[in-house]
């Protein structure tokens, strides 16, 4: 008979829980974790096969831990600490999926959220091994540290050097990240030549990012994870922090860089479905920007008059300096021909404006009413470096263009919202206070979309946008004309309207055309030709057939998808949204079918029953008003009455079109029509003395006017003629418009 010593069994037993634990925590590369099959990612696939897994891995640091500066109000102390580490496989290269985002954050036995201290002890070049579940964050792989014993430093070798990587393989022009060729750079070390800044970025108040282009049109956002783009007016409270307040001054629009480095990070959007910015990079260090030779700056372009009419010459001027030579050449361009290529357009010299030393400016021609007259500025230094407004990363393979329509009527909503490049859907209008007459076609009613839309009804693109901002908004009801001033400002490429004056014309039950879309066309979309649908009244409509409900619940924001098919994908499919009212999300309460029937009382509470959306459900048409936020466009059904031919039993609504007017004077209140509704006769109750004789005006909703008479107190009017539906009578006194009032005839 065998014996066995304590030792014996106590080493066996360590040998087993050894075996164990390294079954449950089992070693990989990073290439391993990262790593995602080419036909996953054609298929809009890239997450990890070990999601969810607990695995250990060897990297080597690419940048000091103790540079990134995150601050999470859920993480005891203030900060989430992070690192970025490459598979030591290939002695630190970047690429190939060899590059690894670790989040230095645990959860204690109370569920509090605590940092991995010994991360901010971590330098460029230390080789280490870790711990961690390996989760999905926004599109980016990431490895959460087990706890704080999950790190140990194994050694350090060469700190790793920046691969160079044409930005075309990570973003396109409209920075949609390309899955099938940028994930395997995701938290690689990569370096970006000859870029040129787009557009500049200030959010949160103190912080800044900023796009960049390549020569072929294809842009990245240059992000702030590090301390090398932390603005003055940035300062962290993270004791470890090796310095306390940041120094970047950001670049303006076309400086040149020869090159920017850093970190590749993934904000997914396009055919993920999410609203990201594509992948970003994250310089590390001051090192990681090369500016280049600077082009002429041209800023503070002005247009006069801004709205031409056709006996107008228009001046435009331009505050046009070299910050690191001298203007050489300043010249306008301009065409009236839309089928002209920029490089035939008519071109004028641009002198220097009288008692100025950097402002120029240059005149065209006035031009007959509704031509649009498209023009471009160009700046030549004493190194022959041009530069663009608009700014044209390359002019010749991607030009853009200025423009205005001139208009003897005054500005109209197609006005604002026009652009000539979709890639660029910023309102040419934008910052300026402008005045324009639409057709209100969502309210802030019962049994609305709670937002105001206005649309141009005799324009089939272009046409709608949205008002905010004045208290008279909230008074309006579909179907009125208004007039409304105010400032066009882009809120996340939405154009709308800060709203600071309201005027209702006296025209209401105006229709307003529903513009069909078919859901199921990618091309469409994808393509941004939708632009010109933003903040209309639209339907989606299948040519052949039904409209159903191809994903019932995409996402936490109450979005679901509509297509063709009921089984089809997500490129051939658009977003509906409905239910959910946050600071991001403003879609309406009054419609029942939702993505997620949890929204009843979440996120804002419904005003009706929910109805959860199901895979197949159909419909002839899903109407609404066509959205643009965070690189999608989605539908906003206003109430159930926009589910039109549904295959599900939906409740009756009862949205207001019309209902009367506040009284323009005080004097003049005390007017009764009764009984209402009426099958024939129509009572006049005049209870103010001020009011002898009334102008009475019966108006149809199409606004064409029935009847018109003079009544006083007591009198009748005869409706027994009249078809059954709702009027609107029109009322004045003494030459003042006194109101409206909604009659329904029985």
């Amino acid at each position: 008979m065998k014996t066995f010593s304590f030792k014996s069994i106590i080493v066996a037993l360590l040998a087993v829980l050894s075996v164990s634990a390294y079954a449950q925590h089992p070693k990989v590369t990073i290439k391993q974790v990262q790593e995602v099959s080419q036909a996953k990612l054609n298929a809009c696939n890239d997450t990890s096969a070990y999601f969810g897994d607990t695995v250990t891995v060897v990297g080597v640091v690419v940048q000091d831990a103790n540079l990134i500066d995150v601050p999470s109000s859920s993480v005891q102390g203030g900060f989430r600490p992070f690192v970025h580490i490459l598979d030591t496989s290939n002695n630190g290269a970047s690429g190939d999926f060899r590059g690894l985002q670790v989040m230095g954050v645990y959860r204690d036995a109370t569920g509090a959220s605590l940092p991995v201290s010994e991360v901010y002890n971590l330098y460029a070049g230390m080789t280490i091994e870790v711990t961690g579940v390996i989760s999905r964050y926004q599109g980016e792989t990431q490895l959460s540290i087990l706890n704080n014993s999950s790190l140990t430093v194994l050694g350090s070798q060469s700190k790793p050097t920046p691969l160079k990587v044409d930005l075309g393989l990570l973003n396109d022009n409209t920075r949609t990240n390309k899955l099938p060729t940028g994930e395997e750079f995701e938290d690689s070390y990569i370096e970006l030549n000859d870029l040129t800044v787009t557009a500049v970025n200030n959010f949160s108040g103190n912080r800044v990012s900023f796009d960049v282009a390549d020569s072929k049109g294809n842009v990245i956002n240059v992000s702030d994870r590090f301390f090398a783009q932390k603005t003055a007016s940035y300062t962290t409270t993270r004791t470890s922090a090796p310095v306390k307040q940041g120094t970047f001054v950001a670049p303006v629009v076309g400086t040149k860089f020869d090159h920017i480095r850093g970190i590749v990070m993934h904000s997914e959007n396009g055919c993920t479905g999410s609203s990201g910015r594509g992948y970003e990079i994250n310089p590390t260090r001051d090192s990681d920007y090369k500016i280049g030779k600077t082009p002429p700056s041209i800023t503070e372009v002005v247009r006069m008059p801004l709205v031409p009419k056709d006996a107008d010459k228009v001046e435009i001027s331009a505050k046009i300096v070299d910050f690191d030579g001298t203007i050489t050449s300043t010249k306008l361009f301009y065409s009236t021909d839309m089928n002209q290529t920029y490089d035939q357009f008519t071109e004028v010299a641009m002198t220097v404006k009288s008692g100025t030393t950097d402002t120029y400016d240059a005149e065209i021609p006035a031009q007959t009413e509704n031509t649009i007259v498209r023009y471009y500025i160009m700046a030549t230094d004493d190194i022959n470096q041009e530069s663009f407004f608009p700014f044209a990363a390359n002019a010749s393979t991607n030009p853009d263009f200025a423009f205005y329509t001139v208009r003897n009527g005054g500005l109209t909503i197609s006005d604002l919202q026009r652009v000539l490049n979709v890639a660029n859907d910023r309102s040419p209008f934008a910052g300026q206070e402008v005045t324009v007459t639409g057709v209100v076609t969502a309210s802030a009613k019962a049994y609305d979309l709670e937002q105001i839309f206005i649309q141009d009804p005799n324009e089939m693109e272009w046409s709608g946008i949205k008002c905010q901002g004045n208290s008279d908004l909230i008074k309006l009801h579909r179907g009125q004309e208004v007039t409304v001033t105010g400032t066009v400002s882009e809120s996340f490429g939405f154009t709308v309207l800060d709203v600071t004056n309201v005027t209702f014309t006296g025209k209401f039950g105006i229709d307003v055309p529903i513009v069909a879309l078919d859901p199921s066309d990618s091309a469409f979309f994808s393509s941004r030709k939708a632009e010109a649908y933003e903040g209309m009244l639209v339907g989606m409509v299948n040519p052949t057939g039904k409209v159903y409900v191809s994903n019932p619940r995409l996402n936490n924001f109450g979005e679901w998808l509509i297509s063709g098919d009921k089984d089809a994908t997500y490129g051939k499919s658009r977003r509906v949204q409905t239910g959910i009212q946050n600071t991001n999300n403003a879609s309406s309460l009054w419609a029942s079918i939702v993505g997620d029937t949890t929204l009843k009382d979440n996120e804002g509470v419904m005003n009706v029953a929910p109805i959860k959306a199901e895979q197949g459900m159909s419909f002839d048409t899903v109407a609404g008003i066509l959205f643009y936020g965070f690189s999608n466009y989605k539908l906003l059904p206003r109430n159930d009455d926009d589910f039109k031919g549904a295959s599900v039993t939906l409740p009756a609504t009862d949205y207001p079109e019309y209902v009367s007017v506040p009284t323009l004077e005080a004097k003049y209140q005390g007017i009764r029509f009764y009984p209402n509704p009426t099958s024939d006769i129509l009572r006049i109750d005049i209870e103010n003395n001020n009011i002898q004789q009334l102008n009475l005006e019966i108006i149809g909703l199409n606004g064409e006017v029935i009847k018109s008479l003079n009544v006083s107190n007591g009198d009748t009017v005869s409706m027994g003629e009249l078809a059954a539906g709702m009027y609107v009578i029109r009322t004045s006194a003494d030459n003042v418009e006194i109101g409206y009032t909604r009659i329904i005839k029985k």
